[in-house]
């Protein structure tokens, strides 16, 4: 009888691994990185953000309120007024003005 309810609890522990692994954690491996690929971005920064109150992420704002989330060291680069271009299926963010083009990576970090 003990030998089944090792059996149980083996195979128990292996299905939540399981659940885990696969159902669980693929949400958040990759997941950032698949939502910036999805994007596809022709607009003007209109606004420079930082939530103090979630982690203090910097955000860049474009368009009708669409952000998205730049690394600090890319910060100082952008200005209020710059172009982002990012094409979707790309990690790629090119933000230019009349003064300079710069390219960011997101597959870089």
């Amino acid at each position: 009888m003990s030998r089944n309810k090792n059996l149980l609890v083996i195979l128990i522990v292996a299905a939540l691994v399981f659940l885990y692994k696969f159902i669980f954690s693929s949400k958040d491996e990759g997941g950032f990185l698949d939502e910036i690929r999805d994007k596809g971005i022709k607009s003007i920064v209109s606004k420079k953000y930082i939530d103090y109150d979630n982690h203090n992420i910097s955000f860049l704002v474009y368009g009708n309120k669409d952000s998205i989330v730049v690394y600090r060291d890319w910060w100082d680069k952008v200005s209020v007024g710059d172009s982002i271009l990012k094409p979707k299926g790309s990690l790629d963010v090119i933000i230019k003005n009349s003064d300079k083009i710069e390219k960011f990576d997101f597959g870089d970090k």
